[in-house]
């Protein structure tokens, strides 16, 4: 492209310019993202129309993901679809222990891990490094997907990892678990 305009928009950077006679808008995920892939592009008269009709579409993707995501009954959260987070995934710089969480409340499933369970199989000997540790990946996912972050319950049962997980409480005596949406679940098993 010849005289290229970047443009940072939401999560997105747009790039814009001539291409082969055609004024055209591109969109890719923000630095520091992992990728630079093509999410999105647009042509329009010139490049400045083609950044105004990519903006349109972006908005469009995102209401139409908004407007798809399901309500969890267990936390009250609205819930993203798997091809969101399989972008967030993709695009997230995650630390090897933020991904062995990841990997670990997939691999559990419905059972979900107690949060002693996800320190241990995450390496730490403490539960609250390990629940900072699960915070952190969810502030990290609901930045990137532009997710408003739901109330928090209780310490352990905050916003940003009700963007993850349900916690799940069998009875009086038993620990609370966490049970990964499934949706995450299925995003994690297909690109961590």
């Amino acid at each position: 492209m010849s005289g290229v305009i970047e443009e940072e928009y939401g999560k997105y950077l747009i790039k814009a310019g001539i291409l082969s006679g055609n004024s055209v808008a591109r969109a890719f995920p923000k630095p520091p993202a992992k990728t630079q892939a093509m999410i999105a592009d647009a042509v329009g008269e010139t490049p400045a129309s083609a950044i105004d009709a990519l903006k349109e579409v972006l908005e469009a993707r995102d209401r139409n993901r908004s407007d798809q995501r399901r309500l969890e009954g267990n936390s009250g959260t609205l819930v993203p679809g798997e091809r969101e987070y399989i972008e967030a995934l993709r695009q997230i710089r995650f630390t090897p222990a933020q991904i062995t969480i990841l990997k670990a409340l997939s691999i559990a499933g419905k059972e979900g891990l107690t949060v002693g369970q996800l320190s241990h199989a995450a390496g730490y000997t403490s539960r609250e490094a390990s629940i900072k540790v699960f915070k952190k990946i969810g502030l990290m996912v609901a930045e990137y997907l532009e997710l408003d972050l739901p109330d928090p319950g209780t310490a352990q049962n905050d916003g940003a990892v009700q963007v993850l997980a349900f916690s799940h409480i069998e009875g009086e005596d038993e620990p609370a678990t966490w049970v990964m949406h499934q949706e995450l679940r299925n995003a994690v098993r297909s690109v961590l």
